[in-house]
C-alpha cells in the first residue's frame, strides 16, 4: 500500500497500548476491545509539488497513534487513520499547521472494526446502526431549556443519546435511523417551541463538517481565482517593464528623442529608465514575492524541506540583487536585469495559473458525479379523504429510509430506492456509461443521482445520504485518485531531494564559471550572447563587455529557475486522477487507485469464477423427459401439480422450472389440479401431497389410491424415497457427461415406500452472452485464462468446454480459492504459455508471418520471470478471500455485498466486456504515466546542464534566465497536458 503505516492501538477508546502485555491472555483480550481507528480527513492548502506532499505524509507518519496516512496533491487533502485518545484531531491541524500549512478538518468518522466490518457496513446501509446527527436549535436562554430538550429527546423511540449544547446553539442526536429519521427529530425540537434546523453534513458521521470532494472543487476554483488574480496583477508590472527595458532601452535607436529622455542623468550617475526599472522590479519583488518568499520560509524552516518556492525565490532574489550590486559598484554604467525577476515571476504565475486549470479539468469526472446529487426531494404525504396525495418539497439531505417520495421527468433520482407506483426509464449512463435507458416498474431499483427522463413514477427510500450508492461511488472514486503507485512513491522520494540538489549545482555552476573566467578561459562571444539577450547597461552609454560575475551569476539563475520537480510530482497523479474518473463514467469503479490499475497493466492471469462471473448465476431448464406410457392429458396433469408445488419455494431451480412450464407448456398453468400439502426439504427438494385421479392410479397399478406424494428434487433422494427410475439411462448419463443438473419428478404411495419417476428436468446455468469473446480476446492479449469453481467437475468442463477455457480447477472450496490464486502467482509466466504464443496461424507465412511470430516470442520472452500477475474476477462471498489474494481483485456489478467491499476493482455493468476495457484502460493510462515520467526525467537531464552552459563551446550562446522560466512552465504544462489527453480515450467495440 502507497501509505506511511505505523502499529497503533486504541484501547477501550481512551488510551494507547505502546507495550505489549506479557500474559498470552492479556494479548486475546485486548485483541477482542480493541476499538476502531478513526479516519479524519483535512483540507491542506499551501502544497506545491511532491516534496511537500512526502515530508507532511514522513513527519505526521512518524507520530504516535496515527496508522496510516495518505496525502493528495490534487485535492489538497489528506486522509489520516489515528486513534483519537492519542491523536485528536485539533492535534492533526496544529501539527500541519506547525509545517507552514494550512489545514482544517473536512471529516472525521469511527471506521468499522475488521471483525464486524461486513456487518458493520451492512448495517449502516440498512440504517441499523447508530448514526449521529447536528441540529441547530435557536431559541434556548437557560440551562433549563437544556435539561428540558435533552430529556425530551432521550425519550423519542430509536435514539440512543442526545447531547444539547446551549453555547454553540446545537445539538448532537445519536440516533437508529430505520427508527427515527432527521426530519422527525426536527419537528419534535420545533414542536417544543424551539426553532430547528439540521445541519448538512457530509460525514457519515453527521458532525456538520462539508462533503470532502466539494471542498475539493471548491479549493481547486479558489486556488484557480487567487492564481488569475495574481498573474493579471504582475502584468501591471510586466508590462510597464518591458516598455522600458526591451523597447526603450534595445529597441530603439540612441537618436530617438524617447530614448534620449529617458536615458538622461537625474540622479547622480543613473537614468530615468534605470529608477524607473528599479522601482518596478522593487514593487514586484514586495508585492508578488512576498508570496514566494512567504511559502519559502514555511518550507525551509517550518517543514524542514525545500520546495519549487524555494527554487523561484532564490532565482528572482539573486536577478534582484545581483541588478542593484552592479548596477551600484559601476555608479549607474554597470550591467543591470531587473527586469528578468519581473519576467521569472510573471510566467511562473502564468504557469501556476494554468496549472489550475489543468487540475481541474482532471478533477472533473468527481465534480461530474457529485452535482449528480439533488438538492431538493417530493415528499408524498398520505391522501387525505377525498383529497389525492400532498407533496412537500424538502432538502435531500432529510430523507428518512422508508419515505415515498415522487419523482416527475426530467428529475433526478433524489436517493436509492424502490419503485412503487409507475413506471419510468431512467438514464444511468454516468453511474454505468450504459447509454440506452434502463426501464424501471414496480418493484425495480432505483439508483440516487440517475436521471428520470420519461414518467412520473413514487419510489420508497432504502438509502440515504452517504448510504447511497452514489455517496459511496463518489467516496471511493475520491479515494482510489489518492492511491499512489509505486512509480509515484519513488517520484515522491526523487522530489523531496530534488530542490537541494539544484541549489548545489547552482552554486557549482556559480563557482565553475567564476573560476574559467578568472582563468580567461570564457569568450568574448560568449559574453556578448549573453548580453545581447536582454542583459544590458544604460542605452546612452557604450556598451562594455559583460563582466565574468555577472555572466557566471546569470548562468546560475538560469539552473535554478528550469529546474522543475512539479513536472515529476505530477507525472502520475494527474494521469490517474483523469483514468479513476473516466473509468468511473465507463461504470467501472477502481477502489485500489493507482496502485491497482498499475498491477492491472501487467496482468499475466485471469481466474475466473464460474457462477454468477461467467454464467448468469440463473438456471434455465435446457431438457426434459416426458413418459409416454401414461393415457390422455397425464403429462398436462403432472406439469400443473409440479407448477404449483414450485411456486411454492424461491430457490433458483424451483423459478426456472416454473418460467420453463409456464413459457413452454402453458396449457399446464390452468389445469385442473388439486395439491393438499407441500413441504420444501433442504437439500432434497419439494415433497406434497396430490389428488390423484381415478384413471391415472389405475394406469400406475395403484386402483385404491386416492392420494399420493408428489416428489420433485435431486435423483438421490427420489429412489431413497423408494421410486424406480422411468427416464432413460442414456438421457440421465448424456446429462452427466454435459454437466446439466437433473430435477426428477416422481408420484409414490402414501401408505408405501413404492413410486416411479415419471418426468425430468435437465437445467444449466445460462452462460453470459459475451463471455466467450470475453475470454478469446484475453488469450489473444497474451493473457492465460483460468476458471475456479466450486460445482462438480463435469458442470465446470462443460461450461469451460463452452466457452474455449482450457485451465479449469473444479470442486475447489472457497477456503481453497484463496490458496489456489496463490499457486497461479507461484506458478510464473512459464514456457508452456510462451511456447503456446510462439504458435504461428496458418495464414502467418513469408516475412509478415515470421515477424509476427518473433514479435510474439520476444514480447513472452520480456515478460519470463518466476512469478505471476493474477486478477481474480467473482462474485460471490466465497470469492472474498481469492479477490483478496490476488494481485487485482475485480467484483462484477450483480456480485454480493462482501465481493464488492474486499475487491478492489468493481465493475458496475453486468457485462464482462467492462474487464476488458478496465484492462486497456489501465494498461493506456500506465503508458501515460511512463511516458510522463521519461518526459520530466529526461526535460530535467537535457536542460539543466544547457541553463548551465554547456552548449557555449558548441553554439556560442547558452539560456537566459527568462527563457529557462518559460521552459520550467512549458515543462508542468505538458505533463498536464499528456494527462488530459486521456480523455480521449474511447471504450473498445466489442
Amino acid at each position: 500500500m502507497p501509505t506511511l503505516q505505523r502499529n497503533s492501538h486504541c484501547s477501550n477508546g481512551s488510551t494507547a497500548e505502546h507495550a505489549p502485555p506479557q500474559d498470552p491472555s492479556d494479548i486475546a483480550s485486548i485483541s477482542e476491545t480493541v476499538l476502531p481507528e478513526t479516519e479524519t480527513i483535512l483540507s491542506v492548502l499551501g502544497m506545491t509539488c511532491a516534496s511537500c506532499v512526502n515530508r507532511i505524509e514522513q513527519y505526521l507518519g512518524g507520530m504516535d497513534g496515527i496508522s496510516s496516512i495518505k496525502v493528495d496533491l490534487m485535492t489538497a487533502q489528506a486522509t489520516v487513520h489515528h486513534c483519537k485518545s492519542v491523536m485528536s484531531t485539533e492535534q492533526l491541524c496544529t501539527s500541519i499547521e506547525g509545517m507552514g500549512f494550512d489545514a482544517q478538518v473536512l471529516t472525521s468518522r469511527t471506521l468499522a472494526s475488521k471483525a464486524t466490518g461486513d456487518e458493520g457496513h451492512a448495517g449502516v446501509i440498512e440504517g441499523n446502526q447508530p448514526a449521529d446527527s447536528w441540529f441547530s436549535v435557536e431559541g434556548m436562554t437557560c440551562g433549563s431549556c437544556v435539561a428540558t430538550l435533552t430529556s425530551l429527546l432521550t425519550e423519542l423511540p430509536g435514539v440512543v443519546s442526545a447531547d444539547v449544547q446551549l453555547l454553540t446553539a446545537q445539538a448532537m442526536v445519536r440516533h437508529i435511523p430505520r427508527e427515527i429519521g432527521v426530519r422527525e427529530i426536527t419537528n419534535v425540537i420545533s414542536d417544543a417551541g424551539f426553532k430547528a434546523a439540521p445541519l448538512d453534513t457530509g460525514a457519515d458521521d453527521g458532525t456538520g463538517m462539508p462533503d470532502p470532494s466539494a471542498v475539493a472543487l471548491e479549493n481547486l476554483k479558489k486556488h484557480r481565482r487567487q492564481a488569475a488574480k495574481r498573474f493579471f496583477w504582475s502584468l501591471a508590472f510586466a508590462i510597464p517593464m518591458f516598455v522600458f527595458s526591451m523597447i526603450i532601452d534595445m529597441a530603439l535607436p540612441v537618436s530617438n528623442r524617447v530614448a534620449q529622455a529617458f536615458h538622461r542623468k537625474v540622479f547622480q550617475k543613473y537614468s530615468v529608465s534605470v529608477i524607473i526599472i528599479f522601482f518596478l522590479a522593487t514593487a514586484t519583488q514586495i508585492s508578488l514575492g512576498l508570496h514566494f518568499y512567504k511559502h519559502a520560509y514555511k518550507s525551509l524552516v517550518r517543514a524542514k524541506t525545500a520546495n519549487m518556492d524555494v527554487l523561484i525565490a532564490l532565482g528572482t532574489t539573486a536577478a534582484y540583487v545581483g541588478s542593484i550590486i552592479s548596477v551600484t559598484l559601476q555608479g549607474g554604467a554597470g550591467e543591470q536585469f531587473f527586469e528578468t525577476a519581473v519576467f521569472l515571476m510573471t510566467f511562473i504565475l502564468l504557469g501556476r495559473w494554468l496549472e489550475a486549470i489543468a487540475k481541474g479539468r482532471t478533477i472533473s469526472a468527481v465534480e461530474a458525479l457529485v452535482k449528480m446529487q439533488p438538492d431538493d426531494a417530493l415528499l408524498v404525504s398520505p391522501a387525505k379523504l377525498g383529497k389525492g396525495d400532498e407533496l412537500t418539497t424538502i432538502s435531500a439531505r432529510q430523507i428518512q429510509l422508508g419515505d415515498q417520495l415522487q419523482v416527475n421527468s426530467g428529475m433526478r433520482v433524489p436517493s436509492d430506492g424502490i419503485v412503487v407506483r409507475g413506471q419510468t426509464e431512467i438514464d444511468e449512463s454516468l453511474l454505468t456509461g450504459e447509454s440506452v435507458p434502463v426501464v424501471k416498474q414496480v418493484g425495480s431499483t432505483v439508483t440516487g443521482g440517475t436521471l428520470n427522463i420519461s414518467q412520473t413514477i413514487q419510489m420508497r427510500a432504502t438509502a440515504v445520504n452517504e448510504a447511497s450508492t452514489l455517496s459511496r461511488i463518489v467516496r471511493l472514486v475520491r479515494e482510489a485518485q489518492s492511491n499512489k503507485p509505486q512509480l509515484q512513491e519513488i517520484a515522491d522520494r526523487v522530489a523531496s531531494r530534488f530542490v537541494p540538489f539544484v541549489v548545489l549545482a547552482a552554486v557549482v555552476v556559480f563557482i565553475a564559471w567564476i573560476a574559467a573566467g578568472a582563468t580567461g578561459h570564457i569568450n568574448s562571444k560568449w559574453l556578448a550572447s549573453k548580453q545581447s539577450m536582454g542583459n544590458h547597461s544604460d542605452g546612452m552609454d557604450e556598451q562594455e563587455p559583460m563582466s565574468y560575475g555577472i555572466f557566471a551569476l546569470l548562468n546560475a539563475i538560469s539552473v535554478l529557475v528550469i529546474a522543475c520537480p512539479c513536472a515529476l510530482g505530477l507525472a502520475a497523479p494527474t494521469a490517474i486522477m483523469v483514468g479513476t474518473g473516466l473509468a468511473a463514467r465507463f461504470g467501472i469503479l477502481v477502489k485500489g487507485g493507482g496502485a491497482t490499475m498499475e498491477a492491472a497493466s501487467r496482468i499475466d492471469v485471469v481466474a475466473f469464477d464460474k457462477t454468477g462471473t461467467l454464467t448468469i448465476g440463473k438456471p434455465a431448464v435446457t431438457d426434459s423427459y416426458q413418459t409416454e406410457s401414461m393415457p390422455g392429458e397425464f403429462n398436462t396433469w403432472l406439469d400443473a401439480c409440479v407448477y404449483e408445488l414450485e411456486s411454492q419455494s424461491s430457490h433458483p431451480l424451483a423459478t426456472a422450472m416454473c418460467t420453463y412450464i409456464r413459457e413452454n407448456r402453458p396449457d399446464a398453468v390452468s389445469a385442473p389440479h388439486e395439491l393438499l400439502e407441500h413441504t420444501e426439504l433442504p437439500g432434497r427438494g419439494m415433497h406434497g401431497t396430490v389428488q390423484m385421479p381415478e384413471e391415472y392410479a389405475q394406469a400406475l397399478g395403484w386402483p385404491a389410491v386416492t392420494r399420493a406424494r408428489l416428489l420433485v428434487g435431486k435423483d438421490s433422494w427420489v429412489k431413497e424415497e423408494g421410486c424406480r427410475m422411468e427416464v432413460p439411462i442414456e438421457t440421465r448419463i448424456r446429462w452427466a457427461d454435459s454437466g446439466l443438473t437433473s430435477v426428477t419428478v416422481a408420484l409414490a404411495q402414501e401408505s408405501a415406500d413404492t413410486g416411479c419417476a415419471l418426468s425430468s428436468f435437465a437445467l444449466t446455468d445460462q452462460v453470459r452472452p459475451e463471455a466467450r469473446d470475453v475470454v478469446a480476446k484475453l488469450r489473444k492479449r497474451g493473457i492465460d485464462v483460468w476458471m475456479i469453481s466450486g460445482d462438480h467437475p463435469a458442470a465446470a468442463n462443460a461450461i469451460a468446454q463452452q466457452l474455449g477455457i482450457t485451465n479449469v480447477m473444479a470442486g475447489v472450496l472457497p477456503e481453497q480459492k484463496s490458496e489456489t490464486v496463490r499457486m497461479l502467482q507461484q506458478r510464473g509466466v512459464g514456457q508452456e504459455t510462451e511456447a503456446d504464443m510462439a504458435k504461428c496461424d496458418a495464414n502467418e507465412t513469408g516475412v509478415g508471418g515470421w515477424m509476427q511470430k518473433w514479435l510474439k516470442v520476444t514480447r513472452r520472452q520480456r515478460k519470463k520471470r518466476p512469478f505471476a500477475r493474477v486478477a481474480m474476477v467473482g462474485d460471490g462471498v466465497n470469492d472474498a478471500p481469492a479477490l483478496a489474494q490476488a494481485d487485482v481483485g475485480i467484483s462484477v456489478g450483480s456480485g454480493t455485498a462482501a465481493a464488492m467491499e474486499t475487491a478492489p476493482v468493481l465493475l458496475m455493468r453486468s457485462s464482462l466486456y467492462s474487464l476488458l476495457t478496465f484492462l486497456d484502460m489501465s494498461r493506456i493510462v500506465f503508458r501515460r504515466v511512463k511516458l510522463n515520467f521519461i518526459w520530466a526525467s529526461m526535460y530535467n537531464v537535457v536542460c539543466i546542464p544547457i541553463a548551465a552552459g554547456i552548449l557555449y563551446p558548441a553554439v556560442d550562446r547558452g539560456l537566459p534566465p527568462v527563457i529557462a522560466g518559460l521552459l520550467m512552465i512549458a515543462s508542468s504544462l505538458t505533463v498536464m497536458v499528456s494527462s488530459l489527453s486521456l480523455k480521449f480515450y474511447r471504450e473498445p467495440k466489442h
